[in-house]
């Protein structure tokens, strides 16, 4: 659920999204790497992490491998990035349907990520599932079963094109930003509808990006700063509340009003009722007149019921 008291970040209306994480570190993160290795501390966490989340899978296959890449493996790590640890696995040794192996991995990976906040001198552990297959895009790819570089990075000294990424991340801002406006005025199936396609979009956008130029093109870069930005999360957000609150149905008040009348309805009935078996001739007060209770002071619980009134 959307909580609208969260200040989420708005960078629309500024002149830019904070590039500064997107320079090239001159060496590798100092308490992650020593001597070109991966801390021992850091490796023997890794493992157990990956050891762990195999156990609770039971789907009878082995690892091909395990390994750490992203940012953090790289020369252009910075203070938000995640420790991606990935587990390479043979999606067809566990079933021959591949796209239901993934989608049941997916939601592990995804239970497990929202189970889970191990976090490694102040950088959050990521787990992934990544098919023997797949082709991965990294700056560095280190093994964490081995305990060596599969791939070193290099220090790119290539000219990031910040100010092209920059403009693509804004105008996808502006647009989750209208999409959030369209959530508060409670127009739930339209900003549903339009979440998909911007969920598209921001896929498509990345995609394309790494396919032409790789993890340093605009487009990934522009992605980077949504998702740093928490956008990203803000359309997650919009994406699935504006799901859940277009199939509610807002009964509330026409369910107590008849709860209400039904019950105003059988307190007459059973004073009647009372009346009847009380006394079937009405007593008169005081002042020699008869008395009426309505529903209301029966339902006062400071007024006497009228079989319980001196006469």
């Amino acid at each position: 659920m959307i909580n609208f008291n969260k200040k989420w970040k708005n960078f629309v209306n500024e002149d830019k999204f904070d590039t500064s994480l997107f320079r090239f570190q001159d060496g590798l993160h100092p308490r992650f790497w020593e001597n070109n290795a991966l801390n021992p501390e850091v490796l023997d966490n890794l493992r157990k992490i990956a050891d762990d989340l195999l156990k609770s899978l039971d789907v009878g296959a082995e690892p091909e491998d395990v390994i750490i890449t992203g940012s953090i493996a790289g020369f252009n790590w910075h203070k938000l990035s995640d420790v991606d640890l990935h587990i390479i696995l043979d999606f067809r040794k566990i079933d021959d349907n591949f796209d239901l192996v993934k989608d049941f991995l997916d939601a592990k990976r995804i239970s497990w990520n929202k189970a889970h906040k191990i976090m490694i001198f102040d950088h959050e552990v990521e787990v992934y599932f990544q098919d023997v297959n797949e082709k991965h895009l990294a700056p560095g790819t280190y093994s964490v079963t081995d305990g060596e570089w599969l791939m070193q990075p290099a220090k790119d000294e290539a000219e990031l094109d910040l100010t092209t990424a920059e403009n693509k991340a804004k105008s996808l801002a502006k647009e989750i930003d209208h999409l959030f406006d369209m959530f508060k005025s409670e127009k739930y199936e339209e900003s549903y509808d339009f979440s998909q396609k911007l969920k598209e979009k921001v896929k498509k956008l990345r995609s394309s990006g790494l396919e032409r130029e790789g993890i340093y093109s605009p487009e990934n870069l522009a992605f980077k700063m949504l998702r740093n930005s928490d956008y990203l999360e803000k359309l997650s957000s919009i994406k699935i509340d504006s799901y859940d609150k277009d199939l509610s149905l807002d009964e509330k008040d026409e369910f107590h009003e008849n709860i209400l009348k039904n019950w105003r309805n059988t307190v007459d009935e059973m004073l009647e009722i009372e009346k009847i078996a009380q006394d079937e001739d009405p007593k008169p007060n005081k002042e020699g007149e008869f008395e009426e209770t309505s529903t209301e002071d029966l339902l006062n619980p400071k007024i006497p019921a009228p079989w319980d009134r001196n006469p």
